[in-house]
């Protein structure tokens, strides 16, 4: 088998998947390799079939089209999948993004038992991989994102609250599933969705380095990217900024203290305050599902509810404090509000960008650092494929033999 990239090769790959579609000036110029090096590196990749040619026209003008480098499209597959309390979701995509099949899959009633779900998300997983062998590429590996406390390393989740599961070696589980045919990877929701969104932003044209990603699903984790990678903390538990205390006399918060940031701007507490609040509708009981509660208070905003719409002012209001909170301590370029925060941005946004603003330290610039996620609810899942790509691109693991 032939060797692998190597180091410098290994740099180009991943400047590639952060910034490609390059030509080879930019290339050169963002990797700061020298002409000849680069030009090496490219066509040894080239020949791999890690890199492609792209052939784009010319912006108003005429003549030859430009050619582009970016990652092969044709040989190789990711997948990524989020296993949640009340859904899985599953996509595929190429190695520069392209997605091939997207699956979501509502988790059976049974499922916080964690063969159950397992089986479940077995299905879901028999899906990509037909998707895989059907198109002729071969699967690099698959990410598994969940809600809680994870060891990345082992691929253990330590704590998961929505699920109710602690010490679960889940991707002994996933492994199993995909009878040892890929790699498996794990890590929290938070940092797979903060990997996807800055490379969406990079690949958009985007500059930063840093970047913070707020879920707002079961309750308010961090994902912290710092220098383009992940910062997970000692014990690879930094980011679980729903319990930053915010108010010193406030509401009892599940973790046994008061006046978390959760009890405020957690999605259950933004969920019973807006219902509580409703004009319009005589509420009987919580929806089922976090989902189907924040379909419940979208619709009864988008119809002027005007006591859904005070609570979700308010419910913003918190949020951005808590953000602020976030910058005070990390400085990051941009605190991305992901989730189902993204959906009920309508009314939580401007009342959180005007506490947010109030909230700093130091007034920032012109730019709005307080953004809406630009991926929605597939940040998660887009991630965990992505940080497959990633593991390969580090030197983690070595690329297959060329095609």
């Amino acid at each position: 088998m032939p060797a692998g990239p190597d180091a410098t090769a290994l740099q180009v790959l991943r400047h590639l998947v952060d910034h490609g579609p390059l030509s080879r000036p930019d290339l050169q110029q963002g990797t700061g390799l020298a002409r000849a090096t680069t030009s090496a590196i490219t066509n040894d990749l080239l020949r791999r079939g890690l890199l492609a040619e792209i052939d784009t026209p010319r912006s108003g003008q005429r003549g030859r089209p430009v050619t582009l480098l970016d990652l092969d499209d044709t040989h190789y597959a990711v997948t990524g999948i989020e296993i949640g309390f009340d859904k899985i979701l599953a996509s595929v995509h190429t190695l520069q993004g392209r997605e091939l099949l997207r699956v979501e899959r509502p988790a059976e009633a049974d499922a916080v038992n964690p063969r159950a779900l397992l089986r479940r998300a077995a299905m879901v997983l028999q899906e990509t991989l037909d998707l895989v062998e059907d198109d002729g590429r071969e699967l690099l590996g698959v990410g598994v994102s969940v809600a809680g406390l994870v060891d990345a390393a082992s691929g253990t989740i330590k704590y998961a609250p929505s699920l109710g599961w602690r010490d679960i070696a889940l991707s002994e589980g996933v492994a199993e599933a995909l009878g040892g045919r890929a790699p498996v990877l794990i890590d929290t929701t938070a940092n797979y969705a903060a990997l996807a969104e800055l490379r969406e932003r990079r690949r958009n044209g985007g500059t930063e380095a840093s970047l913070v990603y707020l879920t707002g699903t079961y309750g308010i984790s961090a994902g912290i990217v710092a220098g383009g990678n992940l910062w997970r903390g000692e014990r690879g538990m930094a980011g679980e900024v729903g319990h930053l205390i915010v108010e010193a006399d406030g509401l009892r918060c599940v973790c046994g203290r008061n006046g978390c940031l959760d009890t405020r701007a957690g999605m259950s507490a933004i969920l019973d305050a807006a219902l509580g609040a409703a004009k319009g509708v005589r509420r009987t009981s919580r929806p089922l599902t976090l989902s189907a509660g924040v379909d419940q208070v979208a619709s009864l905003a988008q119809s002027g509810d005007q006591g859904v719409v005070e609570a979700l002012a308010e419910a913003g209001r918190w949020l951005g404090r808590g953000a602020a909170l976030v910058c005070a301590m990390l400085d990051p370029h941009s605190v991305v509000l992901g989730g189902h925060y993204a959906r009920l941005a309508p009314w939580l946004l401007v009342p959180a960008r005007g506490a947010f603003r109030e909230s700093l330290l130091l007034p920032g610039d012109d730019r709005e650092q307080l953004q809406v996620s630009a991926l929605g609810a597939w940040a998660p899942v887009e991630g965990a494929a992505l940080a497959v790509l990633l593991s390969y691109a580090d030197g983690t693991r070595a690329f297959p033999s060329s095609n």
